[in-house]
């Protein structure tokens, strides 16, 4: 509510405040909405490599860049960013994992990402890679061990990749979108053209 307060009405309202306000006006409602926030729950992570988490950033989409990106969950190192016209290409997600796996040296133990499409050539590569060359007490991994280490999950559930989007948004997007408005209020951008919306995405 003090977000709506502050972009559509350019009203500066403590959040305690907004919180104390709807607690007395619609008591039933805020307490219907407290219990649907997340509960915490424990991460566990062994260490680096032991997790990548993955996942698309779209906010940007309508101007032209899309991003998708990939971090150690142990320590919340930025792997590796990949900006592109388009994030939802499965065979672009499947080459930007094989980049840092030859850039790093290997694969994780497990990759985090969220249910889509998109994902689906980078489970497979995980999937083989980890079937052919990674081993379990001097073993070599079953399918079924193999499968296991690529999980698919809830964006909700995909924390620590959803953080750098936060940060993301906080920090870069707006003055990103600043510059295409302007470039646009200008004449000097169409967004509509496909080749220029190419030449931006590269730019």
């Amino acid at each position: 509510m003090n977000v709506i307060l502050k972009r559509q009405y350019a009203i500066h309202v403590p959040r305690q405040m907004v919180a104390g306000f709807l607690k007395e006006i619609d008591p039933e409602g805020t307490q219907a909405r407290l219990q649907q926030t997340c509960k915490h729950c424990v991460f566990r992570t062994y260490g680096p490599n032991h997790i990548w988490s993955c996942d698309g950033h779209d906010k940007l989409k309508p101007y032209g860049i899309t991003v998708y990106g990939f971090i150690d969950a142990w320590y919340q190192k930025v792997l590796g960013m990949f900006v592109h016209v388009t994030n939802n290409d499965p065979r672009h997600i499947g080459v930007y994992f094989l980049h840092l796996a030859s850039k790093i040296g290997g694969i994780p133990l497990k990759v985090t990402v969220d249910s889509g499409t998109e994902t689906g050539n980078m489970g497979t590569l995980m999937m083989y890679l980890s079937h052919q060359y990674a081993s379990f007490e001097g073993r070599q991994l079953t399918v079924e061990e193999a499968t296991a280490r690529m999980h698919w999950t809830k964006s909700t559930r995909n924390q620590r990749i959803e953080s750098l989007w936060s940060q993301m948004m906080k920090q870069h997007n707006q003055s990103i979108i600043g510059n295409v408005i302007d470039e646009i209020d200008e004449g000097n951008y169409d967004q509509e053209d496909q080749i220029q919306r190419s030449v931006d995405g590269y730019a």
